[in-house]
């Protein structure tokens, strides 16, 4: 039997960044979360750490919670993204507040004792790359144990904040230009491909009919709250159950930070016959909507554990 993957997620909870989590938690024989390091960005990182606490205490998901970055590495964090996540980050639907608290201590830090201690340990990335870039800077052996950085992040198409960047990697592109010449190996699934991937509240009510009612209420809320749009967080975490419903390419690549008006666009340079730095080319998405149905239909479960 293979052994799950020992993963940390570093979100900011976000509506998309809900799916992410259930995602991953919904599939614990495959995905074995260490830890959720939260940083802000779709809102304040105290908002978008109580949202993370919350999410995983509905989902039945065990795990610690760290608080991270407050601001990004060159620039405070923006107002609230109210249009997209919400006045709380999460649709506006109100959780039951956890009753289980953050650590003392932030998400670098988590990071790093993680990664010293276990092996072959993942990071799956939805948010700005702030936490991760501090965790290098602190650590530079962090680098070494890392074995693969999942990302939501960039593009190969237009942005959603400028024309040229996606929010995860333009809003932190200092931080996004240090964690791609660490030298750890990354894929990368763009929005020009999570975009493709919309699951329409109906959808989601055919596939959930025997799902834990208030699971499936709150996903149904949240993607009504997105006018069905692709809840793109959740692409990445399903590629770590089956990645092939994504065609991949290898290249070299690079952030741009030198020029304001492209600040944020990544450079890609194709490189044949394999390396460690995937992109997302295009997706299966009848085969992306089986994995979502599969997360769906396991949370009965979930519920009683």
């Amino acid at each position: 039997m293979k052994t799950p993957i020992p993963l940390i997620i570093d979100t900011d909870p976000g509506v998309d960044d809900f799916f992410c989590l259930a995602m991953a938690g919904a599939f614990p024989d495959q995905i074995d979360i260490k830890a959720v390091c939260a940083t802000g960005g779709n809102n304040t990182t105290a908002v978008t750490t109580q949202n993370a606490l919350n999410i995983l205490t509905l989902l039945h998901v065990k795990a610690p919670v760290a608080s991270g970055a407050s601001h990004y590495l060159d620039a405070e964090f923006g107002e609230p993204v109210v249009q997209f996540h919400g006045r709380n980050g999460l649709g506006n639907i109100e959780l039951e507040k956890s009753p289980d608290q953050a650590l003392p201590m932030p998400s670098w830090d988590l990071m790093y004792r993680i990664a010293m201690a276990q092996e072959n340990v993942q990071l799956l990335t939805v948010g700005p790359l702030t936490n991760v870039a501090l965790a290098l800077l602190k650590y530079p052996q962090l680098k070494t144990r890392i074995r693969r950085l999942t990302m939501m992040g960039g593009t190969t198409g237009r942005g959603n904040i400028t024309p040229y960047a996606e929010a995860n990697i333009g809003h932190d592109a200092v931080a996004a230009r240090i964690v791609f010449e660490s030298g750890i190996p990354i894929d990368m699934i763009g929005l020009n491909i999570t975009r493709q991937c919309e699951v329409k509240p109906e959808e989601l009510d055919a596939m959930g009919m025997d799902s834990d009612p208030l699971i499936r209420q709150v996903m149904h809320d949240l993607i009504v709250f997105r006018n069905g749009e692709a809840m793109h967080d959740a692409v990445a975490a399903a590629t770590l159950l089956d990645d092939r419903f994504i065609q991949w390419k290898t290249a070299e690549a690079d952030i741009e930070t030198a020029d304001p008006k492209t600040s944020g666009r990544v450079l890609l340079t194709p490189k044949e016959g394999g390396g460690s730095f995937r992109y997302a080319d295009s997706v299966d998405l009848a085969a992306y909507k089986r994995i979502f149905a599969g997360m769906v239909k396991l949370y009965p479960r979930a519920a009683k554990q």
